[in-house]
């Protein structure tokens, strides 16, 4: 997919960031570093296998933000090789807001 077709799709603004994510599902477990965001998922990077349509619980440990923001439900949405997508599927509204409040800081 082209990246002007990826940011007509895309629903909510996507800023580049470095941080670190911890996911778990019932399969599997283990840390990636993200390298954009938005309120509505993520793209990262790991050494573990994912698999797309694969559900995980998810922290974000973002600059600035303790406790991480808890994802109770992202989705895999897309794999190639070591990087993946993740579609934020399930979270508190006062955990989305406080990601909406760290992204809307970042030109």
């Amino acid at each position: 997919m082209s990246q002007e077709k990826e940011q007509k799709i895309r629903k909510a603004r996507r800023v580049e960031l470095r941080c670190t994510i911890g996911f778990s599902s019932g399969e599997l477990e283990g840390d990636a570093t993200v390298t954009n965001i938005s309120t509505a998922g993520c793209r990262a990077e790991s050494d573990i296998n994912m698999a797309e349509g694969l559900d995980v619980h998810v922290l974000l440990h973002l600059p600035d933000q303790s406790p991480p923001i808890k994802v109770e439900r992202a989705s895999v949405r897309w794999v190639s090789g070591n990087a993946f997508g993740l579609n934020f599927i399930l979270f508190f509204p006062s955990e989305r807001a406080r990601l909406r409040a760290l992204l809307e800081n970042i030109p």
